[in-house]
Order: structure tokens, then sequence, then C-alpha cells
């Protein structure tokens, strides 16, 4: 009876460390300003902000993370530039890591555009109807 107690106590605490640590999978994020106008970008995540970035047109901001084991990294930015501000989930887990480790994203004023490394395109996506959740007002 011992060891069985022993034995879940020890899967307890593998699966508590589990859900603290990274899956072990760095990513990278590479925005590029296809505005034709300065942007300013800030992201979070749950857990960290990056800050806010100027960005020349043309110019690129990149940012690399640990995903986590269980899917559930999310990183979210707030994209400014003459006049307009748009959210957009830049990197979810569970869309983004199965297309890219380096995600390489185009920002432009209809929405940003992730690159598809296996068709060599690059793929449209709409912005956030609202600010996320994480973002205070």
């Amino acid at each position: 009876m011992a060891s069985f107690i022993k034995n879940v106590f020890l899967l307890v605490i593998l699966v508590l460390f589990l859900t603290m640590c990274d899956a072990g999978v760095d990513s990278t994020v590479t925005m590029t300003n296809d505005l034709g106008a300065e942007l300013t970008v800030h992201c979070k995540s749950g857990d960290d902000d990056l800050g806010s970035h100027v960005v020349a047109v043309q110019g690129t901001y990149e940012f690399s993370f640990g995903t986590h084991v269980f899917g559930r990294t999310l990183f979210f930015c707030n994209f400014q530039w003459s006049g307009n501000s748009h959210y957009f989930d830049i990197y979810i887990q569970d869309r983004d890591l199965q297309w890219c480790v380096k995600c390489k994203w185009s920002i432009r004023p209809e929405g940003p555009f992730r690159w598809n490394p296996y068709q060599k395109t690059w793929e449209p996506f709409k912005w956030n109807e609202d600010h996320p959740k994480l973002v205070a007002p």
C-alpha cells in the first residue's frame, strides 16, 4: 500500500511539474510592417508583456518563446498606425505550431497574413473583433 501511495504522489508531482514548464519547443514570431506607415506594436501573453515597439515601414519586429506542454501558449498584439488600432492573436499554439516554429507574419491594413511554408503563400487572417480579455481597458 505504501508503494501505491508513493507512486500516486510521484505522478501528482510530475503532472504539476509539467503544467508549469514549457514543452521544450522554442518558437519565433516575426512580423513585417507592410502597412506603408510607421507601426507601433504591443504584444502580451498571460505571463509576459513585451512592451511597445515602433516598426518602420518594411521593418520587422521579432520575439521568441517556449511553448506550453498542454498547447495553451497565446500571444496577442495591438497594432497602431495612422489613427488605426487593431488587435490580433499573433500566436495560438493549437493553430500555429503545426504550421511554423518560425512564424512569419505580414501586417497589412486589411489584416495579418501568415506565411505558409508548405504552399509558399501568404494566408490572410482577420483582425480580432475586440480587444483580448487580458488587456486592461
